[in-house]
């Protein structure tokens, strides 16, 4: 009963004191865990992050939390109570070890200015553990020093000073510590490695001894902190096209993500790369291009985290629609050595739009020469609006179906009303084709 009302007291000591000191805590430090409980709450997932260098996380804390989140509790409240009761719990076990209140009171008050529920649970564990082998109970102290490293790395000391203390009661008080305390962190760390390469076969694994994986929750990774930004300053469709994909992409959820690295999915960084995905966002390391002559005109950089830059598109994409056609460019009669069966390009255009086209091609045999192409939009009055010429080498198409991709500038002065899309083919000086290939609208 006495130990009841210690512990009462402690949870009220929290409660009355995150009030007091409620403008010390920083939501933001906590943003990983509360991303973690969530996509854990929602199936989406065992790790907050990625293992790849020496960032994951120990589940304990964030598990705790997604329970909570399952419950319908909001993340940054759970969080309060994770740490309100876990302080208590901590400050009961110091005065039953001590036998001194006013140490659990003031342990309960310390805990008020740290945010991070990780740390809260770590030493609440911690303390559960040294109480237990003090009232010579090393099995159940084990297991609490196992759970406690399940939270935070920095049990790992605590556990063995314990460890020595255990040594100093018996050989047998020592293997009784040590075997729960090795086999909690260890096994679930192989769980979590299992769990991760079924759910991601595609990723690089971590090296099998590093089995105790943790977060600095203070300091993210540069590419979870890139995915937190993301979550905060963009809109949840926005289209990101990214290196790390696999830990930005994880923060940033449901933003869908592309990944430029190839671990996650194959994506082809040809010279039609950004022109064919005309993502809103690009996130590159320091130094790295894209190659696209016009990235710098189109995208212009609002954050940086590290090596990691963020760019945001300055202009408008327009979108793809496709408007059939059929055009035979052999150079020969009844020849089927290269075909446009297609032409994509956005039904309506608005002024300043960056307009995209594509051409679909059916190619027997791949040119040997250069292909020109041209392309125009022309106005009601048959005056060019808007172009591009581009050169296009041999050894950049294929056989069989293929795509290139083009863009040009939609002028802000454009007349409202129809444009005409005229096609130009030339492959050594010799033009194949001069045609009106789509018809579409200039909108405000």
């Amino acid at each position: 009963m006495r130990s009841l009302s210690y512990f009462s007291g402690y949870v009220l000591i929290g409660a009355l004191g995150a009030l007091l000191l409620g403008n010390l805590y920083e939501p933001e430090a906590n943003y990983a865990l509360y991303r973690f409980a969530v996509n854990f709450a929602e199936g989406r997932g065992l790790l907050y992050g990625t293992p790849v260098g020496n960032v994951t996380t120990f589940p304990l804390a964030p598990a705790l939390l997604a329970a909570l989140v399952r419950l319908g509790v909001e993340p940054s409240l759970g969080s309060f109570l994770i740490n309100a009761v876990a302080s208590a719990f901590g400050a009961l076990c110091l005065t039953l070890w001590l036998n001194k209140p006013h140490y659990g009171a003031l342990y309960a008050l310390l805990m008020l200015i740290q945010p991070s529920p990780m740390l809260t649970v770590m030493l609440a564990l911690t303390l559960f553990g040294a109480l237990m082998l003090w009232r010579a109970k090393p099995l159940i102290a084990g297991a609490g020093l196992g759970l406690a490293m399940l939270s935070a790395p920095y049990a790992a000391i605590f556990a063995l000073i314990l460890a020595f203390a255990a040594a100093g009661q018996s050989w047998s008080a020592w293997r009784r510590f040590v075997t729960p305390a090795a086999i909690l962190p260890v096994g679930t760390g192989l769980i979590v490695q299992l769990a991760y390469a079924l759910m991601h076969v595609a990723l690089p694994l971590p090296d099998w001894t590093r089995l105790a994986l943790y977060a600095d929750l203070d300091e993210p990774p540069e590419a979870a902190q890139v995915g937190m930004w993301l979550t905060e300053n963009t809109t949840p469709d926005a289209l990101i096209l990214a290196n790390e994909a696999y830990l930005i992409g994880y923060y940033a959820l449901p933003r869908p993500i592309l990944d430029l690295d190839g671990k996650l999915m194959p994506l082809e960084r040809d010279s039609f790369l950004m022109i064919r995905y005309a993502p809103d966002i690009v996130v590159l390391r320091e130094g790295e291009s894209v190659g696209w002559a016009n990235f710098t005109t189109t995208y212009a950089q609002l954050h940086q985290v590290g090596a990691l830059r963020v760019y945001g598109r300055v202009v408008n994409w327009s979108g793809l629609d496709d408007h059939g056609v059929d055009v035979n460019l052999s150079a020969r009669f009844n020849r089927q050595d290269m075909r446009l069966v297609n032409v994509a390009i956005g039904r309506e255009l608005r002024k300043g739009d960056l307009v995209r086209v594509r051409l679909d091609w059916q190619l027997r045999f791949a040119p040997r020469q250069t292909v020109e192409i041209k392309l125009n939009l022309l106005g009601a009055d048959g005056i060019p609006v808007a172009g591009v010429i581009e050169r296009l080498p041999p050894e950049l198409w294929r056989t069989g179906a293929f795509s290139t991709y083009h863009a040009m500038l939609l002028p802000a002065n454009t007349a409202e009303g129809t444009l005409r899309l005229f096609l130009g083919v030339d492959i050594n000086a010799a033009s194949l084709a001069d045609l009106q290939v789509a018809s579409v609208q200039c909108v405000p």
